[in-house]
């Protein structure tokens, strides 16, 4: 599949961004998707920067406070693409036309080609191409 993030280009890559377990769709006209695969089936979360129909979630500012099992688990504005997670657990993502930012890290421009994962990003930090890590449900496009 082929993603663009602003100027970043995933080229043969199946997640762009991988952010714990949830993987982060770009589309065409710039709206994201966000679908969780930490469960046995991939779910879908946010699609085309609206929450999914059969997800909880209320509105804060600019986005959206998505609920898992009852908990807020994260925050996501459509406006600034960011995300944060409300467990503290990963670190804030933002998607701008300049670049992909990961906490105080900014990923400009480039091409990241041939991997399952383009960007991923765990509590331990991220990295940039790897394998789809093993224990997730399988992502189908």
């Amino acid at each position: 599949m082929h993603f663009r993030f602003g100027k970043q280009t995933f080229s043969d890559v199946k997640i762009p961004l991988l952010w714990g377990s949830r993987a982060v769709l770009s589309h065409s006209s710039g709206s994201l998707s966000v679908i969780d695969l930490g469960g046995e089936t991939a779910f879908p979360e946010i699609v085309s920067d609206k929450p999914w129909s059969q997800i909880e979630y209320s509105e804060k500012e600019d986005g959206y406070v998505i609920y898992r099992n009852d908990v807020q688990s994260y925050f996501y504005s459509p406006v600034r693409k960011l995300f944060k997670d409300l467990s503290g657990s990963l670190p804030e993502c933002e998607i701008s036309k300049e670049h992909t930012r990961i906490g105080t890290n900014k990923i400009e421009g480039g091409m990241i080609s041939g991997f399952g994962v383009g960007i991923g990003v765990s509590e331990d930090g991220f990295f940039i191409g790897g394998p789809i890590p093993p224990g997730l449900a399988e992502l189908k496009i």
